[in-house]
């Protein structure tokens, strides 16, 4: 929020939801539209100042902002329907449990709801599997460097995959995820960038699963779950470009 709003102002604010018009297409967030556009521009603060410009919390539900240009893009908002006071406990909670994990409040800024609670979900599921595995190996892979992306690169790999995960090949709940951070040394390229179901990123991000010569294996705590025994030594599938995992 901007400081245009009060304490008070600011947490009615917090159940107001928007349609994100862009170049005359509708989405449901920021997020959705960022995705659509390819890069973050429709950030927290921005939009903030869009809707205090236009009437701020007087804006009825059904009101639209000024038409604006952002990048090569013409945007307006338009108010919809307010989030329930649980819809707002409930989100509360999960960013502070993200943010504790790690995240960054820019990062949740971005996520639409959905996508936000999919994370809690997943922080919470490497919660009960922290206990780390495979370790007579270096570790090359951490929640840091597996972070779920966005923007063109996400599109990318997700196409290089075929909208699938690269182990079980299912299309639903996805994540396209850099193989090796930035800050390691990764590139946003094709190249680094892998797309897995999110419990699958989740078991490799916590240890519980290696790709090792384009083969899964698992820990002896996966392969008790019936959900991934199946898994263990299969091969993983093949994208269309080559991707390049770094040796163990």
């Amino acid at each position: 929020m901007t400081q245009r709003y009060t304490p008070e102002q600011a947490e009615r604010m917090k159940k107001r939801r928007y349609w994100v018009y862009v170049d005359s297409e509708r989405f449901s967030s920021a997020a959705a539209a960022n995705k659509y556009v390819g890069e973050n521009i429709f950030h927290a603060a921005w939009r903030a100042d869009l809707i205090a410009e236009s009437g701020g919390e007087a804006m009825q539900i059904g009101d639209k902002t000024k038409s604006v240009r952002r990048g090569n893009h013409t945007v307006v908002l338009e108010r919809r329907g307010d989030l329930s006071d649980k819809s707002v406990r409930d989100y509360n909670a999960a960013r502070r449990k993200l943010l504790n994990a790690g995240w960054r409040d820019d990062e949740l800024d971005e996520m639409e709801n959905g996508e936000l609670y999919s994370q809690y979900k997943s922080e919470l599921e490497r919660e009960r599997l922290l206990v780390p595995h495979f370790s007579g190996y270096e570790k090359k892979y951490s929640r840091v460097e597996i972070r779920p992306a966005q923007g063109r690169f996400r599109r990318e790999v997700m196409s290089n995959w075929e909208n699938q995960c690269a182990i079980t090949g299912t299309r639903l709940a996805l994540e396209a995820a850099h193989i090796v951070s930035h800050a390691s040394g990764g590139t946003a390229s094709v190249e680094n960038g892998i797309c897995l179901a999110a419990d699958l990123h989740t078991l490799l991000d916590s240890g519980h699963l290696l790709i090792l010569d384009g083969i899964i294996h698992l820990s002896d705590e996966a392969k008790d779950d019936l959900r991934y025994v199946t898994l263990e030594g299969s091969l993983l599938r093949v994208p269309r470009v080559k991707v390049h995992f770094p040796a163990l």
